[in-house]
């Protein structure tokens, strides 16, 4: 007897078919999956990538066992992760609806930077913190995690007052100067796209307020990034023979410099340098960790090493280095060609709105020499990044 599911339509679920003799009877494995071999599939699921999702999956085992050194490399695949769905993403998200979202991490960035500025000795307390033992509190880095500080308060000897310098939502101020030079000129970028007046109006007060928490950094880092940026834009101006850009560009950097010199931040900022050598500590670190790395050249180490001669861990205080110290120098030569990829792939956008953009990992291969990236900076370098590529290949205006 033939069973009435095998000649049943394709669209009739084999678990309701019976056979003449009222019995349950279910198609054979190979017609199911030749019917679901013709089933139509949707375009969403057409462009997304199964691999991201399933490597996280199938790789977790590993990347346990791989300790530090795992949850690491973790980070840099959870940024890649977003970057890659953005990139296929194309008909839900466009590149100004991209540019909303990094403003408000923008918005966020600025409005803890104030709090720290207001309010530096104030801590948020956690849900965590409420259930957390009171011996594990004690530790500090346990303690900045459950209690997170709006800012860094330093007090090195010798100095007349404390700096206060805004962090949150980072647990260091570098980490806030990084994020404010890498969305600064993404900010950019979406001001030259807004239609709204008004919102442009809205957007440029927001850019003047925010220098007031990023001046209380004192990060000459974050100086240094944003004039490579600057300077990268007004020199693809300069190529295109936009006069009035370059004109425009010049001005308002002069303005700029001019500024910072007469309210006296430049000195502000070398001045801390009199109580705290962070100049002379950085270079002491670089030389330990270039000679630690010898020895362990092609892995590295899995995660940053105190230096008790300097009281600073090796693998610290700048990305290079701790791509450097933690990988190997395999992991670093890998890292330094994913840049030169990304810069030369993102480097024939046409508008101001996509120099500014590409500028962002331009001058992220200078600053991660003496920043640390953690993945909410990777995840703007990357996102940034890909908005350049994906505009160029696609044709979407940048």
């Amino acid at each position: 007897m033939v069973s009435s599911s095998v000649l049943s339509p394709p669209g009739t679920s084999p678990v309701a078919l019976k056979d003449s003799a009222g019995l349950d009877s279910t198609p054979p494995s190979s017609i199911l999956r030749a019917r679901a071999r013709n089933r139509p599939v949707s375009t969403a699921q057409k462009k997304l990538p199964a691999w991201p999702l399933l490597a996280l999956l199938y790789g977790f085992p590993a990347l346990w066992a791989l300790g530090g050194w795992g949850l690491r490399f973790v980070n840099i695949l959870s940024a890649g992760i977003y970057a890659l769905y953005y990139y296929n993403a194309r008909a839900s998200i466009s590149i100004n609806r991209l540019l909303g979202g990094l403003a408000t991490l923008w918005v966020t960035l600025i409005v803890l930077g104030y709090g720290g500025v207001l309010f530096p000795e104030f801590r948020l307390r956690t849900p965590m913190s409420f259930i957390m033992p009171s011996g594990f509190m004690q530790n500090p880095l346990v303690r900045d995690y459950m209690l997170p500080p709006l800012a860094e308060v330093q007090r090195p000897w010798g100095a007349p007052e404390a700096y206060i310098r805004p962090s949150a939502p980072f647990p260091y101020a570098n980490s806030w100067g990084l994020a404010y030079t890498l969305l600064t000129p993404v900010m950019l970028a979406c001001l030259l796209r807004l239609h709204s007046i008004w919102l442009r109006i809205a957007l440029l007060i927001g850019m003047a307020l925010s220098t007031v928490p990023a001046i209380a950094t004192s990060n000459r880092g974050m100086f240094i990034g944003l004039g490579i940026s600057a300077a990268y834009v007004l020199l693809r101006q300069f190529l295109a023979a936009n006069w009035r850009a370059v004109g425009t560009g010049v001005a308002a950097i002069t303005a700029v410099v001019v500024a910072l010199f007469a309210s006296g931040t430049v000195d502000n900022i070398l001045g801390r340098q009199d109580y705290s050598d962070s100049t002379g500590g950085r270079a002491a670190l670089y030389r330990a960790t270039w000679k630690a790395t010898l020895e362990s050249p092609i892995i590295g180490y899995g995660t940053p090493r105190m230096e008790p001669s300097i009281g600073v861990s090796m693998g610290t205080q700048g990305y290079l280095w701790t791509l450097m110290f933690c990988f190997g120098f395999v992991g670093l030569a890998l890292f330094a060609l994913f840049m030169v990829c990304t810069v030369a792939g993102g480097a024939r956008v046409k508008t101001t709105s996509g120099y500014w953009l590409h500028s962002v990992p331009v001058a992220c291969c200078v600053v991660f020499i003496f920043y640390s990236f953690d993945i909410a900076q990777m995840t703007i370098l990357m996102l940034a990044s890909m908005a350049c590529i994906r505009s160029i290949r696609d044709g979407e205006g940048l």
